[in-house]
């Protein structure tokens, strides 16, 4: 009878986030599987329930006023450049440059889905990739209500110094500037 050499799933699994994390990997496929699955490290002992949460958290992250063009209109959607404006906030600022663009598709009379993109680059001259999708949605004509306008902006960089601002969460909520599209972004702590 051969010498069977196999190994369960989850040792494989172990043995390459060790040899991950040997190598200076990290993230979570640098933890044992069993912390990957909530297991904890006690090898399969059921982890504590922990209480849930109440709210969301956040923080302000920065006040962004765009500039834009006037909208092209194609069928359910709408091409608005982005041309300019600025960004302001605690532990950033700067100016946004183009190319940019919002292809908002036009989902109902109440309802709009964005999908921008566009760069900012800060008063030390470091490039921010930022795009967001987002909804606007207004009451239905006869209705009450508010509108409602909220965007998840993802951030992209090679800038040592602004890195984290691609490892957050972020929620952009409008506020209005005539003739200017404005956010007031918080980063979800």
């Amino acid at each position: 009878m051969k010498d069977d050499h196999r190994i369960s799933r989850r040792r494989f699994a172990e043995l390459g986030a060790t040899a991950a994390a040997g190598l200076g990997l990290t993230g979570v496929s640098a933890l044992p599987v069993s912390a990957q699955q909530g297991r904890g490290a006690s090898g399969g002992a059921p982890q504590q329930p922990s209480p849930r949460p109440e709210a969301l958290k956040s923080e302000f992250l920065m006040d962004m006023i765009l500039e834009t063009a006037p909208a092209v209109t194609i069928g359910p959607r709408t091409v608005v450049a982005v041309t300019g404006g600025t960004f302001e906030g605690p532990k950033l600022k700067g100016k946004v440059i183009g190319p940019g663009a919002d292809w908002p598709m036009r989902i109902s009379d109440t309802m709009r889905v964005l999908d921008v993109r566009t760069i900012l680059q800060t008063d030390d001259d470091q490039k921010i990739y930022m795009t967001y999708r987002g909804v606007i949605r207004t009451p239905a004509p006869g209705q009450q209500g508010e509108r409602y306008w909220r965007t998840t902006p993802i951030f992209e960089t090679d800038s040592k110094k602004y890195e984290w601002i691609t490892q957050i969460v972020a929620v952009g909520v409008s506020f209005t500037i005539p003739q200017r599209v404005c956010y007031r972004i918080f980063e979800i702590v």
